[in-house]
């Protein structure tokens, strides 16, 4: 694994992707394969990196559900809404980088409980250490607790929140890193990395739990 995201550090720079997403993505490879249902929320019909990474059957039935045209969504639909689904339709609830961008997100947890079959899951990710990103709007950025809260509140029984990152460093090059040349970038990466790791080591508190970047969640219904 620890090949892997050496590779997909390096390939996803090249490609212009955030390190946010380069880690987000890394550790959907871990991710148990999707089978059944699945509602992607706030996707289109022209698949997000994500699902590149995330092992699906070839038996699985995925709806992408927007209010934007731009994404070209299977549903259009207000993600601020009740959900045009019935209760207990799917088997997984996707939710990627769009809590941020949700102002009522009580609904919409709430919704995405409500249309998962009992012991389904909903997986996504939701930036922390990010800049103001638009899309139409960026209104929050949650903490481990916060999250914690909000899952188990909507009813969620079983709750796991991991903390992407890995330092002070790399969230300094994080956001600097849009004014480097992509082909630069791996120059000024590894070593933040590197440093993140040695200050980690001398001072355990400054580790990716304290300077998180992007936390990955998994709820069980």
């Amino acid at each position: 694994m620890r090949n892997k995201l050496f590779k997909d550090l390096i390939i996803g720079t090249l490609k212009d992707k955030t390190i946010l997403r380069i880690l987000m993505n890394n550790r959907l490879r871990k991710v148990q394969e999707l089978d059944g249902r699945i509602l992607d929320l706030g996707s289109g019909t022209i698949r997000p990196s994500y699902h590149d990474f995330l092992k699906i059957s070839k038996d699985s039935k995925i709806i992408s559900v927007d209010v934007s045209d731009e994404r070209k969504p299977d549903v259009y639909a207000d993600l601020e809404q009740k959900f045009p689904f019935d209760d207990k339709e799917f088997d997984y609830v996707l939710c990627f980088n769009l809590l941020e961008h949700i102002f009522d997100y009580r609904n919409l947890i709430g919704e995405a409980h409500r249309v998962l079959r009992q012991g389904g899951r909903l997986i996504g990710a939701v930036p922390f250490l990010a800049s103001v990103h638009a899309d139409p709007n960026d209104y929050f950025r949650y903490t481990k607790s916060a999250l914690e809260g909000i899952f188990k509140a909507s009813g969620f029984a079983e709750v796991r929140i991991e903390a992407l990152g890995y330092g002070p460093f790399v969230v300094g090059y994080y956001t600097i890193s849009f004014s480097i040349p992509r082909f630069l970038r791996p120059i000024f990466m590894f070593p933040a990395i590197l440093l993140d790791k040695i200050i980690a080591r001398i001072r355990k508190i400054h580790n990716k739990d304290k300077y998180v970047l992007i936390y990955y969640f998994e709820c069980k219904k």
